[in-house]
C-alpha cells in the first residue's frame, strides 16, 4: 500500500504529506521487525517466562498460584475470563476484530474521511500513513513480547490444557505482554482519527470514538479468550495509540516526515537544497 501511494503523486497541496526514501525505510524495518520473530519463532522465544507471577516457570498446567500476581489482573482475570462466551469464541472473536473487521473500516475510511483540504490521491497516501502506524506498532510489540517474556493467564491458572482450548507448550505461550492484538486495534483506529484530524475531515469526532471502541473491545475479548492480563491490554493500547497519534503527526505538511521537509531548487546555472533534519 505505501509503494502504491508513493508511485502517485506524493507531493500534492494538502495536509498529509510523505516522504518517500524515509517512509520505505521506516516501514521496511518494521516489517522485519513483525515478521522475523513470528517466523523464527519457535527457535528464539524464550523456553521459560521471565515474568510469571509465582513460582511455576515450566509452562506445564495446573501448577498456577495467586503467587505474586497484583490485584488488578487478578481481579480482572476472574471478572473476565470465560464471560459472555467461551474462551475458544472469544480468541476468534478477537482475531476477526483486531485483524480483520478494524482494518477494514480503517482501510475505507482513509479514502472516505480525507477532509475539504484533501487533494487528488489523497486517501492512498492517508491509507499508507495508517499503514505505517500499524506496522510500527506491531513491532515494538512483538520486541517487546519476546524480551518480557510474560506467562499467560491460560498457563499460569492452569486451565489450557484442561480445558482444551490452548498448548501450554507452544512457544506463544510466553508472549503475553503487550497485547498485540489490542496494539493493532488502536494503531489503525487512532491513526485513522488522527489523519482525519490533521486534514480537517467533518468525520474526525465520529472516528476518534470509533478508535476508543474498537480499541476497548479488542482488549476486552482477549481478557475474556485468557490471552491477557488487564496490564497486557493497557500496554498494548498505549504502544497502539502512542503510534497512531505521532506517525500521522510526523507526516503532517511541513514534518518530519513531509516530502517539502527538504527541497530543490533551481538557480540559473546552481541548484541549491534546502531542508529541515
Amino acid at each position: 500500500m505505501i509503494a502504491v501511494a508513493l508511485a502517485l503523486a506524493a507531493t500534492a497541496p494538502d495536509k498529509i504529506d510523505l516522504r518517500p526514501t524515509a517512509d520505505i525505510v521506516i516501514a521496511s524495518v518494521a516489517a522485519v521487525g513483525v515478521l522475523v520473530p513470528e517466523v523464527f519463532k519457535n527457535q528464539i522465544a524464550p523456553t521459560n517466562c521471565r515474568i510469571c507471577d509465582g513460582p511455576d516457570n515450566s509452562g506445564l498446567p495446573g501448577t498456577g498460584s495467586e503467587g505474586s500476581l497484583n490485584g488488578v489482573d487478578a481481579w480482572f482475570h476472574d471478572a473476565t475470563t470465560g464471560w459472555l462466551m467461551s474462551r475458544g469464541t472469544a480468541a476468534v472473536a478477537s482475531d476477526v476484530v483486531a485483524f480483520g473487521l478494524i482494518p477494514v473500516g480503517a482501510a475505507v475510511g482513509a479514502f472516505t474521511t480525507t477532509g475539504p483540504h484533501a487533494s487528488a490521491d489523497a486517501g492512498w497516501r492517508a491509507a499508507a500513513v495508517i499503514g505505517e502506524s500499524g506496522i510500527v506498532a506491531m513491532a515494538l510489540v512483538q520486541g517487546a513480547k519476546f524480551v518480557v517474556a510474560r506467562k499467560r493467564p491460560f498457563v499460569r491458572y492452569g486451565t489450557g490444557e484442561t480445558s482444551g482450548t490452548y498448548n501450554v507448550n507452544d512457544p506463544d505461550s510466553h508472549l503475553s505482554l503487550p497485547s498485540g492484538h489490542t496494539a493493532i486495534a488502536a494503531s489503525l483506529g487512532f491513526s485513522l482519527a488522527t489523519t482525519a484530524t490533521i486534514q480537517e475531515s467533518s468525520a474526525a469526532p465520529w472516528l476518534w470514538a470509533a478508535a476508543g471502541a474498537g480499541t476497548f473491545i479488542s482488549a476486552t475479548l482477549r481478557m475474556i479468550a485468557e490471552k491477557h492480563y488487564f496490564t497486557d491490554v493497557v500496554a498494548g493500547a498505549a504502544v497502539g495509540t502512542a503510534c497512531g497519534v505521532v506517525i500521522p503527526v510526523l507526516h503532517k505538511r511541513g514534518g518530519p516526515l513531509s516530502s517539502d521537509a527538504v527541497s530543490a531548487a533551481a538557480q540559473g546555472p546552481a541548484v541549491s537544497l534546502s531542508g529541515r533534519f
